[in-house]
């Protein structure tokens, strides 16, 4: 355990075990429901008294990491000096899409393994012709930069995992076709479910109109009724010819709901 300890708290190994620490612990609070994995892109943090404090730590440690990313990105030949972290330089390197929570930590795993594992050979190798200080912290940029290349490329595969599909607004729906999967709709309960490219939506529907909804029938999107949280919808079967040639504009279809929802 001595020669792990001792190697792990050299330099320049102990950078990147201390970085590991902060990552480690940022991953506890993940697992424990204390923090979120977007907490550096914009997430919300939500931790008691104590919590708080280690949670702005955490971030701190993550936001230093990220700025040696970025550096070590232009080091290896960016142009752009003026790159957003959300795009230029890292989606470059590989981490456009990634949660910066996740490069980092990658970055960090990948340097300190580096680290450990080629200090030892480096320093025989190199230690009777070269200061020890200058092959160790060529060692550190060295393996900080092929960690962030190595790490580049082992998330871009990951990148679908995190693309996050914002669900259409309440307004959007107006003129949409759901699905009734209640056994009937009424003028003050049905169900109906909406296809939105990912989970799908549950949507509480409503018909004032004496009708024959049943499940899987098709229903046109008329109006939303934010007082009683219900969208107000009718057969699809009541639409003329020309009425369901709209439907397929969403534009025209919007304003068919708008014109059927006054009348």
């Amino acid at each position: 355990m001595t020669p792990f300890l001792d190697a792990i708290l050299a330099f320049p190994t102990a950078i990147f075990t201390i970085v590991l620490g902060v990552v480690m612990t940022y991953w506890l609070f993940v697992i424990i429901g204390a923090v979120g994995i977007d907490i550096l892109d914009g997430g919300d943090l939500h931790l008691e008294a104590g919590g708080k404090a280690l949670g702005g730590a955490v971030e701190a440690g993550g936001k230093a990491l990220g700025g040696a990313v970025e550096a070590g990105g232009k080091a290896l030949g960016a142009h752009d000096h003026d790159a957003h972290l959300d795009g230029g330089l890292l989606s470059a390197l590989g981490f456009a899409g990634i949660p910066l929570t996740v490069s980092v930590s990658l970055v960090a795993f990948i340097s300190w393994f580096l680290s450990v594992s080629s200090a030892g050979p480096v320093h025989a190798a190199l230690g009777p012709y070269l200061p020890s200080w200058l092959v160790s912290s060529a060692l550190g940029v060295l393996c900080f930069m092929v960690a962030t290349v190595a790490a580049g490329l082992a998330v871009r595969p990951l990148r679908p995992v995190f693309v996050a599909k914002k669900a259409p607004g309440r307004d959007s729906l107006m003129g949409r076709v759901c699905t009734i999967s209640s056994g009937g709709v009424t003028g003050t309960s049905g169900h109906a479910t909406l296809e939105d490219g990912g989970a799908g939506m549950l949507l509480h529907v409503v018909c004032a109109k004496a009708n024959e909804l049943k499940r899987g029938d098709p229903a046109l999107i008329l109006a939303y009724d934010a007082a009683r949280d219900v969208y107000e919808v009718e057969p699809v079967d009541w639409l003329v010819p020309e009425e369901l040639e709209q439907l397929r504009d969403p534009a025209r279809a919007a304003a068919l709901a708008r014109v059927k929802s006054r009348g």
